[in-house]
């Protein structure tokens, strides 16, 4: 395979909602370009990037994949991404290595939420994207709706560059709008187009859009607008300059179409990544830190090394693939390496360009390009690969925080050291998820984008490592305190049966304290009443109790605990004994102290189209929340609300429901406040019963 520098590559990402044909167009393009064989197929499980049993399954992509062609010269880097809503933490990862992305719209459903989602990615990663109109060939496409769509979701910066000739079963070839060209395919052709005449019958429709293209071109330029007020057209010349440039900028949406399925249309595409998306040396200025401080470096091979793992790749008998875009500098075989982030040394083996599950060796790559390493000893997603001397962090991957949560536990005994393996080498390849145990509700949570995400995990966890696992909602985390200042509260531990006895005697006073502020304890005591060494020890039995809690079984918060008198025997006194006495007069103390039950506060924040504002702030209002305004974003609104934890655990599919599927919505802690009494009357009678039932 030929050497490629970086103005000979192209990083492209592939998105769309799902089921819309990006795993059938990186394979029609890899057939195109004769980077494969055969034309391989989704549909029949043939193909070589959606392998894994599970995606041949489902017939959909689960995790992304790395492609690539050679065309006119030039290498193009397909990065393809899951298309399915939950697992969009692979999109965002792809976008940071790649300088252009190709959106694909249905034919038939045109817009649609997942379209939405990716092109707010693209909006955060600030990189130009093209629309590939697919599936003209299907019975009810209907190329003009679905472009419709795509102008009223993107407006002006939309402009169409294809038009089919004739759609469903009657599709048959494509003009190109730029050129004024016409092409036709044979259906599961080799998707090289053979020139043809413009059909009579959409001539003019050409010459409109070809005028209408050609003022949407001048009008991001001043000098080609000044030309074209001069001229009256632009020359073919600066068409594709003022194509390119527009598109680099962000101020031109091209708009292609084609049939992936069919292999129509594909050389179109590959000769518009080709002439519009940048090269990876137009990426002038990658941004790292270096030594705590921001600086930006070149994609260049003069400048020193500097790689950044962006997806790890498990492989079954191979092992761990860490795939690395290289930013600066250039890899080869057996080069010494420092991962700056974890402070180790690795050293390159086997590289390879890879091409879904085939692996071509690759000796060198350059500064701009995509590869993957082997089995290297400890780097993962997000990490920097630097040479030594040259402390360049490339800022991590900021993935969406998981908003679903579920609490799993083992379903066979002895399995749990197997779970947490399993887990933690599924997290590798994919970080878009969490797993936690949290103390404080004593369950074992696993954050993900959603339900279906998450079974997916547990599927990947019982067919790759054997286990099982028990599903449950996740407990809240409730608080208990207090909200009254008790005074002089005694107990005495006293315990003589014979043999060495157990005597402590303690008084405390118990008051509240600001929310937030946890525990205090203060030593008041005066002379020594109890000796100075046990007082230690009436903390220490408080804390116990702090831990479990005494309302509902809850940790105690925001409260001050005076430790006032006590009495200490000079033969029998112990540690234990002023930790029971303390405990006990703490308990006791804290049920005077009219106690009651705190709830977890979320700052929620939902955005939404304006059209279903009403009913959102509706339903939010009936789960307790407290809205705080609503802001605009752009062609959306955002709510902005607080809301008890406890209402919102299921919200994801309450907010699909309520939107359609267009909603979504981050949270994050605001703080703790009182829970309203019949609430917590329920929540102290549910764990009551929780441990009745533990103890039955």
């Amino acid at each position: 395979m030929k050497k490629y520098e970086a103005d000979q590559l192209r990083n492209i990402c592939l998105l769309s909602h799902g089921g819309v044909g990006k795993t059938s167009l990186l394979e029609a393009a890899c057939f195109t370009s004769k980077g494969t064989a055969k034309f391989n197929k989704v549909a029949n499980g043939s193909s070589i990037f959606d392998f894994r049993s599970d995606e041949i399954e489902r017939k959909m992509t689960i995790s992304m994949k790395l492609g690539f062609c050679e065309w006119n010269d030039v290498k193009i880097n397909f990065l393809d991404t899951p298309g399915f809503l939950d697992l969009q933490g692979d999109a965002k990862a792809a976008l940071r290595v790649t300088e252009s992305a190709v959106i694909l719209v249905s034919a038939i459903d045109g817009v649609q939420v997942g379209t939405e989602l990716m092109s707010r990615l693209v909006d955060e990663a600030s990189v130009p994207r093209l629309f590939l109109i697919n599936g003209i060939d299907k019975e009810t496409a209907d190329f003009k709706k679905a472009l419709d769509s795509v102008k009223n979701a993107w407006g002006a910066s939309v402009v169409q560059l294809h038009l089919p000739i004739g759609t469903g079963a009657q599709f048959k070839g494509i003009v190109d709008i730029v050129s004024k060209e016409a092409w036709e395919y044979a259906k599961e052709g080799n998707g090289i187009g053979k020139k043809i005449a413009i059909p009579a019958e959409l001539s003019d429709e050409v010459d409109s859009l070809h005028s209408a293209m050609m003022e949407s071109i001048a009008e991001t330029d001043e000098e080609l607008m000044n030309r074209y007020f001069e001229n009256g057209e632009l020359t073919a010349e600066e068409l594709r300059k003022g194509l390119s440039l527009g598109f680099a900028s962000g101020s031109i949406y091209p708009v292609l179409c084609g049939s992936a399925l069919y292999n129509m249309g594909t050389d179109l595409l590959l000769n518009a990544v080709v002439t519009l998306c940048p090269s990876a040396d137009k990426r002038t200025e990658i941004e790292v830190i270096d030594d705590g401080s921001n600086k930006k470096i070149q994609c260049s091979e003069l400048q020193p090394l500097c790689a950044f793992v962006f997806k790890t790749i498990t492989e079954e008998h191979i092992g761990d693939f860490n795939c690395v875009r290289v930013f600066s500098g250039k890899l080869t075989v057996g080069k010494d390496l420092q991962n700056i982030g974890r402070n180790t040394a690795e050293r390159t083996g086997n590289m390879y360009f890879m091409r879904g599950k085939e692996h071509i060796d690759a000796p060198e790559i350059c500064a701009g390009d995509i590869c993957a390493l082997l089995k290297l000893k400890d780097t993962h997603t997000s990490d920097t690969l630097a040479e030594k001397g040259h402390d360049y962090i490339i800022p991590p991957i900021a993935f969406i925080t998981p908003l679903v949560n579920v609490a799993i536990s083992s379903k066979n005994k002895g399995d749990e050291d197997k779970i947490g393996i399993g887990l933690a080498k599924l997290h590798e390849e994919d970080p878009s998820f969490i797993y936690k145990y949290h103390a404080d509700i004593h369950q074992s949570i696993l954050s993900a984008m959603g339900d279906v995400h998450i079974d997916m995990i547990l599927h990947n966890l019982k067919s790759r490592f054997k286990c099982e696992v028990v599903k449950k909602t996740p407990r809240i985390s409730y608080r208990e305190t207090i909200t009254k200042a008790v005074k002089y509260v005694e107990y005495t531990h006293k315990k003589q049966s014979g043999g060495a006895g157990q005597y402590g005697k303690v008084a405390i006073d118990v008051e509240p304290l600001p929310r937030g502020k946890g525990y205090e304890f203060v030593d008041k005591i005066v002379g020594g009443v109890i000796d100075q060494s046990f007082r230690p020890s009436v903390d220490k039995g408080i804390h116990s109790k702090l831990e479990e809690g005494i309302l509902a079984g809850y940790p105690i918060v925001d409260l001050r605990v005076l430790l006032v008198d006590g009495k200490t025997h000079p033969v029998d006194s112990k540690d234990i004994a002023f930790q029971i006495a303390g405990r006990e007069a703490f308990k006791t103390a804290f049920e005077s102290a009219s106690p009651i039950l705190l709830e977890p506060i979320a700052d929620l924040k939902v955005t939404l189209p304006e059209d279903f504002t009403g009913d959102v702030m509706g339903d939010l209002s009936s789960r307790r929340g407290k809205i705080g305004g609503i802001e605009p974003e752009g062609k959306l609104q955002t709510i902005n609300a607080k809301i008890p934890e406890a209402e919102i655990q299921n919200y994801s599919q309450a907010l699909r429901a309520l939107t359609q599927g267009r909603g979504f919505y981050s949270k994050s802690f605001s703080h703790y406040e009182p829970v309203p009494g019949e609430v917590a009357k329920k929540i102290i009678e549910a764990s009551k019963a929780d441990v009745e039932e533990v103890a039955a």
